[in-house]
């Protein structure tokens, strides 16, 4: 296992490199330009960089005066303050630090993967370099980060904490130790998913670890306390985020974002036609052609779930193999469906739930549309990445099973699926991303560069001091991306882009905010929104959208120079934050005590 690992540990570093060739690039592109959703991250990043500079990593910056005449900060379930491309921006570039986030995200999912397929799944060494350079190579993640999706980067982490969960076979049963320091592990990374913001893709993961275990008691026997595990590690992870958590219940129930219909996909053979082409394939264009009931433009990286064709080659293959062998045997009665029994039937069941959801049917959208979760989304399209790392682990397990009667042939089989993945990856159609030789449609960042520059220079940010709008030549407003940049300038933009309102700020309050000094009072009422009115409304004894009063005008100064805002909390938002906090005392002391533990049994 050791000279395994060293293996693995070797092929690592070229991986990564070819991965960073193929898409770096484009971070930015050859224009200077990213894509257009990064104007809500990386200004964020900025602004989180701001709140830094006066206050330390300790405080934490509840509200922001960078966008929107000032809105929620920590509690929107979006921000990621928390999280390794924040802390990345405290001593680089916000553009610098996504960069560097993509590699240190790839090389944890690559490792995860392999510890998963090597010792959880107990496959040989090739088979389980397979599984590790499909899962750093799937294309969710690489796009994702690429668009501007930087909260998606922890859904690298699955593997890890499938591999936390599930114990590998032949064991004696885990003693105390190891079953607390699974527990502890599992649920630090399902806290660093909640705190970096994934809170789209966070409930399809849970179904994907499902699944994992579904396919780990077919082959191995089941583990019912990897249930358990899941389920303690999940309180850990609620335990650890409390203070966010409650904080954005408590937003998202005074600023519902239910305003866009549901779209889904009509007839189950064109569901399966896009579900199997995201996922096997290189997208093509068409594929958003073939949503309904939506009003939003599902662009390609939507469809991107790619884990190459090699897995379902390997599983063609492997199944043909099977079906001859049984043919040759004189075709006796099959026996499979007794062999899996309910396990096969919930790994299908757990497989079908993307299916479900994006089959449009009116009568089923509309009962979907009026549920929790599902009524705030403006596609569920994200959930056919349940499919990813189950096709990954059945194309290794089918390699295995390829190789089973002549070992030689596992690494050429590994090493051919590996090659044919890349070789995909660099002929695909990449230019969607890459942008247009003009750059339009995209955004130019180089001003949040410029500012984090002077900010770094001086350790002074500049404050706040009005609200503004974005406009050309002839004074007509403009909606562009860089209109985000107004914070480097010491303003804050009033036609923002903040999905948590609409993609349109249909939901924003605008209220009586108009342009000009953020002090301007009419009717004792100052130019400013108060931001702990969309949170917490009945302590503050205001409702969301309200603005600054004359009376709180110090308390307004403050806020515009990113300095604490004094503010109310409810009973169980003050308990919430305290178990935050303990928990976060608490949680890696009992790692390290009982990880040493372990280690020693």
């Amino acid at each position: 296992m050791r000279r395994d690992t060293l293996i693995a540990l070797a092929l690592m570093p070229p991986l990564l490199a070819l991965q960073a060739a193929i898409w770096l690039p484009l971070l930015p592109n050859e224009t200077g330009r990213v894509s257009v959703d990064f104007s809500l991250w990386l200004p964020d990043m900025l602004a989180g960089y701001y709140w830094y500079l006066r206050n330390g990593v300790l405080a934490m910056p509840w509200f922001s005066p960078s966008q929107c005449a000032g809105i929620p900060f920590h509690a929107d379930p979006q921000v990621f303050f928390l999280s390794l491309p924040q802390f990345l921006a405290f001593v680089m570039p916000p553009v610098a630090a996504v960069r560097c986030t993509f590699v240190a995200f790839a090389a944890a999912g690559y490792w995860g993967a392999w510890h998963l397929a090597r010792r959880t799944f107990a496959l040989p060494l090739a088979p389980a370099l397979l599984a590790a350079a499909l899962f750093l190579l799937n294309g969710l993640f690489a796009v994702r980060m690429v668009v501007g999706h930087i909260t998606y980067a922890p859904f690298m982490l699955t593997p890890a904490i499938a591999a936390a969960l599930l114990r590998p076979p032949g064991l004696a049963p885990a003693p105390r130790a190891e079953t607390l320091f699974r527990v502890l592990l599992a649920g630090i990374c399902l806290a660093i998913a909640i705190e970096g913001g994934m809170v789209h893709i966070i409930p399809p993961m849970y179904f994907s670890l499902v699944a994992v275990g579904l396919i780990h008691a077919l082959r191995h026997g089941p583990q019912p306390a990897a249930a358990v595990r899941l389920a303690l590690a999940t309180g850990v992870a609620v335990a650890l985020c409390a203070g966010k958590l409650a904080a954005a219940v408590a937003l998202v129930s005074h600023v519902p974002r239910d305003l866009y219909p549901l779209p889904g996909i009509a007839g189950l053979p064109t569901l399966l036609y896009a579900g199997f082409r995201a996922l096997f394939t290189p997208v093509p264009e068409h594929l958003g052609d073939l949503v309904v009931n939506s009003r939003l433009i599902q662009e390609k990286h939507e469809f991107e779930y790619g884990v190459g064709p090699a897995p379902a080659l390997l599983m063609l293959a492997a199944a043909a193999i099977a079906l001859a062998e049984w043919w040759r045997r004189g075709h006796p009665r099959p026996t499979l469906l007794r062999r899996t029994g309910a396990l096969g039937v919930a790994l299908i069941a757990v497989l079908c739930v993307p299916i479900i959801l994006n089959l449009y049917v009116p009568a089923w959208n509309r009962l979907l549309k009026a549920l929790p979760y599902f009524g705030s989304s403006s596609t569920l399209l994200r959930w056919f990445c349940v499919w990813m790392l189950p096709a990954i682990l059945g194309g290794a397990i089918a390699a295995d099973r390829l190789a089973a009667r002549r070992p030689r042939l596992a690494a050429p089989v590994a090493a051919s699926a590996i090659l044919l993945t890349l070789l995909t990856l660099v002929l695909s159609d990449h230019t969607r991303y890459g942008g247009p030789p003009d750059g339009l449609g995209f955004y130019d960042a180089s001003d949040l560069a410029t500012a984090w520059q002077r900010a770094h220079a001086t350790g002074a940010p500049p404050p706040i001091v009005g609200v503004t709008k974005f406009v050309d030549a002839n004074h007509e407003l403009l909606m562009t991306p860089e209109r985000e940049n107004a914070l480097t300038q010491g303003f804050s933009m009033l036609f923002c882009y903040e999905p948590l309102f609409g993609y349109k700020m249909e939901k924003f309050p605008f209220g009586h905010i108009r342009l000009g000094d953020a002090f301007s009072s009419r009717n004792g009422v100052l130019n400013f929104k108060n931001p702990a009115c969309y949170v917490f409304p009945g302590a503050n004894q205001c409702a969301p959208g309200d603005q600054f009063t004359d009376s709180q005008a110090d308390a307004l100064r403050r806020f515009l120079d990113y300095q604490p805002l004094p503010f109310a909390k409810p009973a169980y938002a003050k308990i919430a934050d305290w178990i935050g906090i303990l928990s976060l005392l608490g949680v890696p002391v009992l790692l390290v005590l009982s990880g040493r533990k372990a280690g020693r049994k």
